[in-house]
């Protein structure tokens, strides 16, 4: 009886602690951002960065800070630690001389709470030129690619996902001829139902090994779309099976084959896409005509990538794309994702063979050939996908380009992107 009243007492004594603590405030949230609205800035113009400390209950304790200060994803130029009171802090970020993006990380601490954060202020990023090499041979090297796809057949099976489908539409699982490997391509079909012909969207998926479930947003407009698994294995299997492929047999898949421009992962992968094309154009229910692309990270790459190589593509979406001006690291400023070419990766990438390999599918390479209408949009603070490295591609496009912008955005899609692209898909296909 005695041992029962302790533990009781023992849990009231740590209740009443827990509560005391939260009245006292031990909870406080940091935000950072540059002074100017837009989080833009001209070439030599100051940057203040500030620090918002805010206590759900203020109190006079000290906070711990410690920022550092430099072009994103290179070594820090500024690193200071001091104490300070909750409130506002203004950093002095100093400026840049030439265009890319300077990134303020903050990281404040109270007993055992830590809380970190970033801001990166650009700088006149309309100016950032690429650093990718564009080989002689490019065209060449894909046109290759395509003609050897030219007399291959589809092969295409589509089985109805019964679970999934409902009065307005129905979903396939994708199962098609890839290319002169004898590799097979999947994906996720949704094809409105109804008599009528109607226009299509590719989507390409973001990097990572997962299934698919195929999307609604668009196909209850009336809108055809096919989500594209980019591995070599059916896109409708089991969790576990994915987890266990990313696992074992597909870690790091996006290094693979760099030795040589034939064996790169991303050659198959791509061909793939493009015979997605090829399964949009053989639909009945397919207008003939109305096609876009779209995708985000990884799939932003293969969406600019796909569209650049096939011009039956057109309209495209690329949201914080990846795989843009590799080499960027090379010329001492932030490169594309996977990043072969920082402090972690390049002393086994930096090499003369690799470099050629990855400039057949840098994204700027493909970008310089874009004659369609896309819609674009980023974050300042994506670290997967440093904005240096996209602004490297987007700004060798002539074609028009409609831009959003999140300053705050990191490296996921938001709900105002997905709302805005689709809105302007879907205003595009109206217009035709």
């Amino acid at each position: 009886m005695e041992m029962k009243l302790n533990r009781f007492f023992l849990s009231l004594l740590l209740l009443t602690l827990s509560f005391i603590n939260g009245v006292c405030g031990e909870a406080f949230s940091v935000k950072i951002t540059p002074h100017h609205k837009d989080w833009v800035y001209k070439l030599g113009e100051k940057v203040e960065f500030l620090v918002t400390i805010t206590e759900e209950n203020p109190s006079s304790r000290n906070f711990s800070i410690q920022y550092e200060i430099g072009p994103e994803k290179m070594p820090a130029v500024v690193n200071v630690s001091q104490k300070v009171k909750s409130g506002i802090l203004r950093i002095d970020g100093g400026t840049l001389n030439s265009p890319g993006f300077l990134r303020c990380k903050v990281t404040v601490s109270s007993g055992d709470e830590i809380r970190t954060e970033i801001a990166t202020a650009a700088f006149a990023p309309e100016l950032i030129e690429p650093t990718a090499s564009l080989p002689a041979d490019f065209d060449e090297f894909w046109s290759e690619l395509k003609s050897s796809q030219k007399d291959l057949p589809l092969d295409l099976k589509l089985t109805p996902i019964e679970a999934k489908s409902n009065d307005k539409v129905t979903y396939y699982h994708v199962d098609y001829q890839n290319f002169e490997f004898k590799n097979r391509s999947y994906g996720i079909l949704s094809i409105p139902k109804g008599d009528g012909r109607y226009p299509a969207v590719i989507r390409f998926p973001g990097a990572g090994i997962r299934p698919l479930g195929g999307n609604s947003v668009v196909a209850d407009k009336e809108v055809i779309t096919l989500d594209l698994y980019i591995h070599p294995f059916p896109a409708n299997m089991d969790n576990e099976f994915y987890d266990q492929l990313a696992n074992t047999a597909l870690p790091n898949y996006m290094f693979f084959g760099t030795h040589d421009k034939y064996s790169y992962y991303y050659r198959r992968v791509i061909s793939g896409c493009l015979r997605a094309v090829d399964v949009i154009h053989s639909l009945p229910q397919f207008d003939g005509e109305n096609l876009a692309a779209w995708g985000s990270s990884q799939g932003g790459a293969l969406s600019i990538i796909t569209t650049a190589l096939d011009k039956r593509i057109k309209m495209l979406v690329a949201l914080c794309p990846a795989m843009c001006d590799f080499t960027g690291y090379l010329n001492g400023r932030a490169g594309g994702w996977p990043h072969f070419f920082n402090q972690e990766n390049r002393s086994m990438y930096q090499n003369k063979q690799v470099i050629s390999v990855l400039s057949y599918y840098d994204v700027v390479n493909f970008a310089r050939q874009i004659t369609v209408p896309g819609f674009y949009s980023w974050g300042f603070n994506d670290e997967t996908t440093p904005p240096t490295s996209f602004y490297s591609a987007f700004n060798v496009i002539k074609a028009p380009k409609r831009v959003h912008i999140i300053p705050e955005g990191k490296h996921k899609i938001y709900p105002e992107q997905v709302d805005k692209t689709y809105a302007w898909i879907l205003e595009k296909l109206r217009e035709k």
